[in-house]
Order: structure tokens, then C-alpha cells, then sequence
């Protein structure tokens, strides 16, 4: 081989690892519907939300796809979307699930195996049967003071093993993330809001709720668009503030990014710029049980990116 010939292939094969590496960073926007009460979704507004999903635009995938693409760098589709569902209620197979599969969108279901079989407005489990015998990855949503027994029921019911979980709290917990690895669950979704990066810890994926007051179109398509916040280092680095207000902070993965943080109470929070990428976020104090923190900036093509973290308060 020539040195020319050579030359060319070396500079041939840089190109391609660095374009490989770009690409097998993509992301994938977790949308989620949570009905923990009695009042049932919006359909109308659902069908919307769908119609817009159904955008050639969009790559509506399963979580299987995402545990996929973590696990091994898989490259994702520009515009990548997961639908996830929680509630155990009759509505899910009476009229959402006609709805998705009419538009084949796949989506996966969170249950609470403790309250399928309980009562005239819940899915008895020839219901979730027949969801996952028609391709809805069926997955848990519980407490960590439920979760070995939901595991139990999930499998004595559907002859199964699970894959996904939900935080029902909302946070994620060191003894839930335990319990989910011995039980060889592959994935875990929190409701803290952001896209999901193929960087992230697989067992604290972030989700925007769109549903009830979250719903608006408007947002959704703004959700839809948005990038990760590429960060490291996050501090605290635990899912209970121990002060409040908190010292919070967080390393940019890529400099000149200069994001502007939110908290749950409304406000804008001081953003101050350590070094070069080290961001630390000063907050008012907290009310309430759950502290949230939305960071957002964009990129050199205007697309908005986003990193968002969800802590308990220490009272």
C-alpha cells in the first residue's frame, strides 16, 4: 500500500469514528402520561398530541430501543420519541390503545400490579394480557415499600419479566435501583424533565409529562424539539436535599453553553459560571416536599437544550 493510498485511509477512517461518535450520541425525547386519580385523560386533546406524533417528522420507538441504544452506542434517529403511560384504569385499553394502534404508535404501559383486578374502573389482567399479546411493553410503576411484591404479581400474572419501571414517587431511590438490578429490570424513568442522553444513568431517565395541566400542544412541540444539556458531575449528588436552600451544581460537558436555571416555585435562579463549564445554581428556599430544577440553553442551531433534576426536601 502506497503511503498516499495509506494516507487517505487513516484521514478516511478519522472522519467516519468522529461522524459515528456524533451520531451515537442522539437523543430521544420520553413523553409521559400519568393518571394516578379517578379523572380520566383528555382524549380529545390525546388525539392531537397523536396526530402530531404521527408526523413523519418524528421516530416514535419502544423502550426497548432506548435500552438498546445505552447499552451498546446504538445510533438513534434525528427526532426520536418514546410514549410512555401510567394508569391502571379502563380508559388505557377502552380508548388509548385503539387510538396509538390505529396511528401505530407504540407506547409503554406503566401498572401498579397491586391495583390490576381492583375494581370496576381498573384493567383486570386479562386486559393487560391482551395489551402485550398486541405488542404494549408492559412495565411496573410502584414505592419502594411495594416493589418486590409488584415484581412478584407482574410475573405470577404474565408469565413475564420486566423490563421498565416507573418511580410512582416520582424520585428514584438506592434501594429501588437496587431491587430493579437484582430483578434484572433494565430501565427505570423518573419525573424529573429532560431528553434522554445516551450518557445517562439507565436507571434515572428523565420524562415530560404531557398530560392534565402539561398538555398544551404548544408545549409538546417544544418538548419534542429539545436536545440534552450534557452534564456531569452533578451535585448534590443524592435524592434528598440536605440543605434548603440547596447547593447545587453541575459540568458542562460542552463549553459557551451559558443556561438559565427554573425552580417548581416560579423562579428564576442564580446562574453563576465557576470556570469555563463548572455552572453553580443558587435557589430560593423550597416549599413543599419536592424540589425541581430546570436548566435550559440552545445550541448553534437555535434547538433548545435542556438538563432537569427532582430531589426531595429535607425538612
Amino acid at each position: 500500500m502506497s503511503l498516499l493510498v495509506k494516507a487517505i485511509y487513516l484521514i478516511t477512517c478519522f472522519y467516519l469514528s468522529n461522524f459515528i461518535i456524533k451520531v451515537a450520541q442522539a437523543d430521544i425525547v420520553v413523553v409521559a402520561y400519568d393518571n394516578f386519580s379517578n379523572k380520566g385523560f383528555d382524549l380529545e386533546v390525546i388525539d392531537k398530541h397523536i396526530k402530531l406524533l404521527n408526523n413523519n417528522k418524528y421516530y416514535v420507538l419502544s423502550t426497548k430501543t432506548i435500552i438498546d441504544a445505552i447499552s451498546s452506542a446504538k445510533i438513534l434517529p434525528n427526532y426520536s420519541v418514546a410514549i410512555t403511560i401510567t394508569s391502571n384504569k379502563k380508559q388505557i385499553i377502552d380508548n388509548m390503545w385503539p387510538s396509538m394502534a390505529k396511528a401505530s404508535l407504540p407506547f409503554t404501559l406503566f401498572i401498579e400490579p397491586h391495583l390490576i383486578n381492583n375494581g370496576p374502573n381498573n384493567m383486570q389482567w386479562e386486559d393487560i394480557k391482551t395489551l402485550h399479546n398486541n405488542g404494549v411493553e408492559i412495565g411496573i410503576s410502584s414505592t419502594p415499600k411495594n416493589i418486590v411484591s409488584a415484581i412478584k404479581l407482574y410475573k405470577n400474572n404474565l408469565s413475564l419479566d420486566p423490563i421498565s419501571y416507573q418511580y410512582k414517587l416520582g424520585i428514584w431511590s438506592k434501594e429501588e435501583m437496587q431491587i430493579l438490578k437484582e430483578n434484572e429490570i433494565k430501565i427505570a424513568f423518573g419525573d424529573n424533565s429532560g431528553p434522554v442522553s445516551l450518557r445517562m444513568n439507565i436507571y434515572k431517565l428523565p420524562r415530560f409529562n404531557i398530560s392534565g395541566k402539561f398538555s398544551n400542544i404548544k408545549r409538546l412541540k417544544i418538548v419534542l424539539e429539545t436536545l440534552p444539556l450534557e452534564v456531569s458531575k452533578i451535585l448534590p449528588d443524592t435524592n434528598t436535599l440536605i440543605s434548603n436552600p440547596p447547593l447545587y451544581g453541575f459540568t458542562l460537558l460542552h463549553k459557551d453553553q451559558n443556561p438559565k436555571c427554573y425552580t417548581n416555585n416560579n423562579n428564576e435562579a442564580e446562574v453563576i459560571t465557576v470556570n469555563e463549564n463548572r455552572i453553580e445554581v443558587r435557589t430560593k428556599k423550597f416549599n413543599g416536599s419536592k424540589a425541581r430544577i430546570n436548566c435550559i440553553s440552545k445550541n448553534s442551531n437555535d434547538r433548545l437544550l435542556w438538563h432537569g433534576s427532582l430531589f426531595w426536601v429535607n425538612k
